[in-house]
């Protein structure tokens, strides 16, 4: 036990804890936010056409390029791959595309037939019939060391203006 103790009782400080304790309680501010703030980053890949790190994407298909509609990799003139949402998730928020494409897309892989003795595509004005097609990583979603730093002070200030709130 310590040897001196000293009680707070001084209403400004009293008011300010209780109120950081409700912000405590309440994250959906800050989540809101997070999930803001993310998604235009995330958008922002698209038109640098990085992944979280900086690193560029793996360029297109020459063959694809040639015949490409759209202003660039993962975007073109119907493909909305790049309309990223967010919405909270019970204590946390979600960041992603509902396109069932876009996790193909984030972590890269192969795609296979799934009912047909082969995939059957057109490119660069000729059909291909093969048995699988390699789609290169292009990630788009996760975070880095400037994304943590901005949400760390977005978590920062949600407590902050709650403590300063008259």
């Amino acid at each position: 036990m310590a040897a001196a103790t000293i009680t707070v009782d001084e209403a400004a400080i009293n008011d300010a804890l209780a109120r950081l304790l409700a912000a405590a309680g309440n994250i959906k501010p800050a989540l809101k936010n997070i999930g803001e703030f993310e998604a235009k980053v995330t958008r922002r890949r698209f038109i640098d056409q990085r992944d979280p790190d900086g690193a560029p994407w793996a360029a297109l298909n020459p063959l694809y390029a040639k015949t490409k509609k759209g202003p660039g990799i993962l975007r073109g003139e119907t493909r909305s791959l790049s309309q990223i949402v967010w919405q909270l998730a019970g204590d946390g928020v979600e960041i992603g595309s509902n396109e069932v494409y876009a996790r193909i897309h984030n972590e890269g892989g192969t795609i296979r037939p799934k009912t047909a003795e082969a995939l059957v595509f057109s490119m660069g004005g000729q059909t291909f019939k093969v048995q699988s097609v390699k789609i290169p990583k292009r990630q788009f979603l996760g975070f880095n060391e400037a994304s943590i730093a901005a949400i760390l002070d977005i978590v920062k200030d949600h407590f902050v203006e709650a403590i300063e709130q008259k």
